[in-house]
Order: structure tokens, then C-alpha cells, then sequence
């Protein structure tokens, strides 16, 4: 399926703890996502049986509790909210848990801080910034029957500028302007959901959050009409919508867009601890500016065993772009992480290959650059406890006309620890004058007698740490990466009629993020 959030708590697993009343909720992958892991829940519930449980209870679009090894779960404890009628002589007694919460709520912050470096690749030009992102939010779901399920969540926040230049002029000569920074009230999800009286099938209406497991196909909220189905084990999900159909920041102005959407998402879960899967996600750009691209696409990941995960992505594009050209672009994304128990700080080993063809002739009627959806972010684990840019945290580019071999090293000290060392290596399929990007601003191959495809490589170091001054819900993630230019960001700073070729600056990236 579509891997959305059912509820507002629907990216983490439920687990019962012995607190009348009160449900709470913890991450199934060791507290990594943590937006959630910091939010309770509140309940009707009279009296309470207690039961040790390893696990914890599915939801729907998760991964299992099975791609984490029985080293980094602990037993947690149930409550059952009535207690289970007296059983018949010699017989022992049923415990049934019930079948739908009344109304649940959730509250907690992610807030963080963004330092960059040189994204223009250029250290005679001022353009580093510091920005602190304070945020508090909150869900609320009712469920006033078995078949009506209504979900709100918000988000409060302010981007707080520490070090910013009011105007910046870019490589493509474009001037660049400070953000008016305003407070946020944001209604990130308000939807409703039908289902019950209508299995196998439920309909959706309203603002929803979706993302898949590696954010490699959308990580957003979207304004959504959707139809799941599900048949044993198999799921698919239909959706029309857009990512801002209405405006709905109270506090400020959300920038709505004409980019209409449309996907079909199907998985399949009967080979344990395996997911398989199959998409097609059109995108339809009213405004013209980036075409109709119709991405097609299977992939799986899962464990092989319990040292050994994987990914393979495999993708087909179609559709045409800006110019009205047909796309035949396609990207492929292929690794897998190997964890070594047993040694001290029970390391880890990651090799990933990613690659994307790019246009090799734009006077063509076809394009053969491939493009992502517009809708990811490309963040994902390989056995820690922290998410992190997947291609690079200083470069942070789009899988589009690129090659990228990766390598990781990392390590568990502890459960709620991980350290990882990444290593990217970047080159282009087809020569280009500039890269998508979402880490800098620099344009490629502006020499033209010094053409490359050397795009460059990069350095990542990833710190998690999940129960932080031995606080529960609080977590903390360290990510800072450095991206050194390859002979592809060569510039000349000569004056008209001189040449003075220089190699490009290193640019820096840091995010500190504070889970509550």
C-alpha cells in the first residue's frame, strides 16, 4: 500500500503499557522515527490485566518487528482495558483486547537546527547559514463508530535565523533573498476514513500524510481522495489529490500548487520478513513547467536473515516533460546492509549502488533522463537508530543523471546508540550543466573545455542516541556530511578576456534534531 498514516500514530506501533488509562506509544524500530515515539494517548479504561509481551502489535503500512533482531527488543507490558469473563470450569480464562479506542490524542516536538556551509560551492561568496526550527505538535483521532474514523494533526513552528545574509546572488546570477520567517500553524493531516461496513475495501477524504520506507517514492502530506483495498496478503491503494489543494496554515500563507497526482500502489507481504511491491505515480504539472512524467516502478526489501537486509529499486519513466519530449528514463537503487554480532559494538557494513540515466541529446523528441517524483526525500536507516540523507547529507542531490556507489560503517554500542561513518562517490551518466539538488547551489561543467562527468564524493558521520539523560521520550540525531567537488564544479573567475580556473570549496552540512 501506499505506507500513509492510518492515524496520527500509524508510522509507529502500538504496545499497551501498565498505566490505567493511558496508552502509549513506542517505535517498533528502536524509537528511530521519532516524531512519534515521544507522544501518549489517551483512553477510556476502567481496570486493566497485565501480560508480558515481545513486539509489539502491528499497524497497518509498518515494517515488521522482525527486521529488528530479539537482541534489540526487550519485553514490553500489555494492558487489557476490561478483564475477561470468568471461564468455565477447567477451562482457563480469554482475554480479549478491544476492538476500537473511543479517541486518542498525541503531542510531542521535533525540533532542530540546520548549519551549511558553502553551497555554492564557493568560499569567496557569503552565503552560510544557521537556522534553529523550534516545533510542537499534537494529533487527535475519534472514532464515534466501528466505520467513521476522523484524524487532526498540527504543527507549530518558526524557522529562527542565526546567521543569514538578507540577499545572496546565485552561480546562475539570480539574486536570492532572506525568507520572511513567520510563526506556523499548520494542519499537516485532517482526514476521514470509511471502512468496517465496506471491507475489504476503505475511502479516505482530507489532508494525509504519506511516505514510504526509504522516502525514495514521497515523504509529504497530500489532499487526497483514496480507495485501499486489502486481500489477505495483499494491499493496493488508489489516489488522486494534490500535495496543497487548500491553503490550511492558520498563522501564515501555505503556497498551494497545480500539480496534480495520481498513484497506484500495491504490496505484497506473504514471504516473511519480504516485502514486494509495484507503483505507478503520474504527475501532472497544470502549470506546464515539469511536464507529465509517469514514473513505473517495482521493488522489495527485507531480511534475508538476521544479519543480512536489503533494498532493490527498479524504476521506468514515461510520460513527457516541460518541452512536450516522451520520457524513457530509468534508475535502478540496489544495496544491502550485513550486521556482525557477537563482536564489540556489534558493527555493521553497508554497499549500495544507485543510478539514474540522463538526457544524452535534448534536440531529441524523447528525453532519457529519468526524474523522482518530486514528492521524497531520500531518507532511510541502514542499521542504526537515526534516518539520514540516503545520498549524501551536504550534497543531498535527486537520483537524476547520476551514478552513486555507497559504502557505511557503523555501530551499535547500545540499543538505543548508533554511530555511522558513510562514504558516497558521485558521476554523471550524461554531461550536464547542473545537478538537482536540493544541497547546493552551484551549476556543473560551466568550463567548456574542461567538460567532466566527475561530479565528486562525500563524507557522512550519523549520531543517534534514543532515551537521552535517561528520558524515555527524549532523542537526539547529530548528521553533519562534507561534499568535495569533483572536476565537474571546475569555474573560471577570470575577467572578460582572462582565465583563472579554480577547483570548487568543500560544502558542510549539519543537523542537530531534538525528539520529544
Amino acid at each position: 500500500m501506499l505506507e500513509y498514516n492510518p492515524h496520527p500514530l500509524s508510522r509507529y506501533d502500538f504496545i499497551y503499557e501498565s498505566v490505567v488509562g493511558t496508552l502509549m506509544v513506542k517505535n517498533s524500530d528502536n524509537l528511530t522515527r521519532s516524531p512519534l515515539f515521544r507522544r501518549q494517548a489517551s483512553v477510556n479504561a476502567n481496570s486493566i490485566v497485565e501480560y508480558s509481551f515481545h513486539g509489539a502489535i502491528k499497524t497497518d503500512g509498518v515494517p515488521s518487528i522482525n527486521e529488528y533482531t530479539a537482541n534489540e527488543l526487550k519485553p514490553v507490558r500489555l494492558a487489557q482495558f476490561e478483564l475477561p469473563k470468568p471461564a468455565d470450569k477447567g477451562k482457563a480464562p480469554t482475554m480479549k483486547l478491544p476492538k476500537r479506542l473511543t479517541y486518542q490524542y498525541g503531542y510531542g516536538s521535533e525540533s532542530d537546527i540546520t548549519y551549511r556551509r558553502n553551497p555554492d560551492l564557493n568560499s569567496r561568496v557569503r552565503d552560510d547559514y544557521v537556522v534553529l526550527t523550534p516545533e510542537i505538535n499534537g494529533t487527535f483521532t475519534y472514532r464515534p463508530t466501528d466505520w467513521l474514523e476522523m484524524t487532526l494533526e498540527m504543527i507549530f513552528e518558526r524557522e529562527i535565523p542565526l546567521l543569514e545574509e538578507d540577499k545572496i546572488t546565485l552561480p546562475d546570477g539570480e539574486i536570492a533573498f532572506a525568507e520572511d520567517r513567520k510563526f506556523s500553524l499548520l494542519i499537516d493531516q485532517a482526514f476521514v476514513m470509511i471502512k468496517d461496513f465496506t471491507d475489504p475495501l476503505k475511502i479516505a477524504l482530507g489532508r494525509r500524510n504519506y511516505e514510504d520506507e526509504r522516502h525514495w517514492l514521497y515523504d509529504t502530506s497530500m489532499d487526497i481522495v483514496s480507495l485501499e483495498i486489502k486481500l489477505n496478503k495483499l494491499r493496493a491503494e488508489a489516489l488522486v489529490g494534490r500535495e496543497v489543494w487548500q491553503d490550511l496554515d492558520l498563522l501564515t500563507t501555505e503556497v498551494t500548487d497545480r500539480i496534480d497526482t495520481y498513484m497506484l500502489y500495491a504490496n505484497y507481504r506473504g514471504i516473511e520478513d519480504i516485502t514486494l511491491a509495484g507503483y505507478a505515480i503520474l504527475r501532472d504539472d497544470r502549470t506546464g513547467k515539469d511536464g507529465q512524467p509517469l514514473l513505473l516502478g517495482v521493488r522489495s526489501q527485507g531480511m534475508r536473515t538476521d544479519s543480512l537486509s536489503y533494498w532493490i529499486e527498479f524504476a521506468y519513466m514515461l510520460g513527457s516533460d516541460e518541452s512536450s519530449r516522451d520520457y524513457r528514463g530509468y534508475a535502478f537503487d540496489i544495496g544491502g546492509t550485513y550486521r556482525i554480532f557477537g563482536l564489540p559494538y556489534n558493527p555493521n557494513f553497508t554497499l549500495a549502488y544507485a543510478f539514474a540515466s540522463g538526457d544524452d541529446n535534448p534536440n531529441q523528441s524523447k528525453s532519457n533522463e529519468f526524474r523522482q517524483t518530486g514528492l521524497q526525500s531520500n531518507e532511510a536507516q541502514f542499521a542504526g537508530v537515526s534516518e539520514f540523507k540516503i545520498y549524501g547529507e551536504a550534497l543531498d542531490p535527486e537520483l537524476s543523471n547520476l551514478m552513486i556507489i555507497t559504502t557505511g560503517l557503523g555501530f551499535r554500542p547500545a540499543p538505543n546508540v548508533s554511530l555511522d561513518f558513510v562514504y558516497h562517490y558521485y558521476r554523471l551518466d550524461e554531461i550536464a550543466e547542473e545537478i538537482r539538488s536540493e544541497g547546493i547551489t552551484a551549476l556543473i561543467n560551466q568550463v567548456d573545455t574542461r567538460q567532466s562527468k566527475d561530479v565528486g564524493s562525500a563524507f557522512d558521520i550519523v549520531f543517534g542516541y534514543r532515551n537521552l539523560f535517561g528520558i524515555r521520550r527524549l532523542g537526539m540525531d547529530v548528521r553533519a556530511g562534507w561534499f568535495f567537488p569533483g572536476n565537474a564544479f571546475l569555474r573560471d573567475d577570470g575577467d572578460e578576456g582572462s582565465t583563472e580556473l579554480r577547483d570548487a570549496d568543500t560544502g558542510t552540512s549539519v543537523v542537530a534534531k531534538f525528539w520529544w
